[in-house]
């Protein structure tokens, strides 16, 4: 089968997805933070690649998604340090 040129609906804009991970990630130390990321990411690429898309664009969702979900938490620490 090959790479297809379909593409999802960028994970980093669902709201509730970023939210709900940052909040986990949050929530966790160490390699139980690892663990969870891991396991989250795993998840996502077999969906993303069920769903059609290319490897390359499904691991650069998950890079833009990790950039978004690290955005999320500093910018919820930043209003807790305030």
């Amino acid at each position: 089968m090959g790479e297809s040129n379909i593409s999802a609906f960028p994970l980093h804009r669902r709201r509730k997805l970023v939210e709900g991970i940052a909040r986990v990630l949050e929530s966790k130390n160490g390699e139980d933070a690892n663990a969870f990321w891991r396991s989250t990411v795993k998840t996502i690429l077999v969906q993303l690649s069920e769903s059609g898309v290319a490897p390359g664009l499904a691991e650069q969702e998950v890079r833009t998604l990790l950039r978004a979900v690290l955005g999320d938490i500093v910018t919820r620490s930043s209003r807790f340090a305030q």
